[in-house]
């Protein structure tokens, strides 16, 4: 299983041919929706990082409009709104793809929930699987559904954002600073919000798997040693 995947199944060192292409298939859907997960919130990192940038320009670009004359600094004010505009951009830019590479996560994680389902009918993995339940996890299935449900959060998320780009854009072109802040500071904070919950989730995920993995899987007598269970 991949580092912070769901998979449920070890790679194929130990099956036959045919288990072996389809176990291998498996794992490389599983690879797949997680880097899917994990690049949709370094997205909203992105994201958030570059509209923090467009504060600091905004902040500065109002601090330096009037000089120590009293008089307003066009020159000043004209320079510090180029870095608003391109941060600005930046800011929507890194979304640009993260609506797909959710949509691909939750194709992914919806086809391992049929494949989980047809491993367990051809007799393997019954007691990862029931260990699981046992655990309070509702099987394999219950896993991807929770990280399904916060990657659709995050993409309800990311999609309102990327309607107020217009208007965000001719709201700092009137320069009504106090108007922006107000209408981002929201969803700014829920797309973190969605993001923080997805990769805690996928990690609490990982870290299930992975216990109960180690539960239900019997280690050769090579990697008992290594890992230091035996004498």
């Amino acid at each position: 299983m991949g580092v912070l995947g769901l998979h449920n199944e070890c790679p194929p060192n130990n099956y036959a041919t045919a288990e072996a292409a389809e176990i291998s298939e498996g794992l490389v859907a599983d690879a797949v929706a997680t880097a899917a997960t994990l690049r949709s919130v370094r997205d909203a990192m992105e994201s958030l990082a570059a509209l923090d940038d467009t504060v600091r320009y905004v902040v500065e670009a109002s601090g330096t409009a009037v000089g120590p004359d009293g008089a307003v600094d066009v020159d000043a004010v004209t320079d510090k709104m180029k870095n608003v505009d391109a941060t600005y951009s930046a800011a929507f830019r890194a979304l640009d793809e993260t609506v797909s590479l959710i949509d691909t996560a939750v194709g992914q994680y919806t086809s391992l929930q049929a494949y989980a389902a047809a491993a367990l009918a051809k007799g393997r993995d019954e007691c990862y699987e029931n260990t699981l339940r046992q655990l309070g996890e509702g099987g394999f299935t219950g896993m991807a559904q929770a990280r399904i449900a916060r990657l659709r959060k995050l993409r309800v998320r990311v999609q309102l954002i990327q309607n107020m780009e217009t208007y965000g854009r001719e709201t700092l072109g009137r320069y009504e600073f106090g108007t922006f802040f107000m209408l981002f500071m929201q969803p700014m904070r829920d797309l973190a919000l969605a993001a923080q919950d997805l990769y805690n989730e996928v990690v609490r995920g990982a870290l299930v798997a992975y216990d109960t993995l180690v539960r239900v899987c019997d280690l050769s007598a090579s990697e008992a040693q290594s890992a230091g269970y035996a004498s």
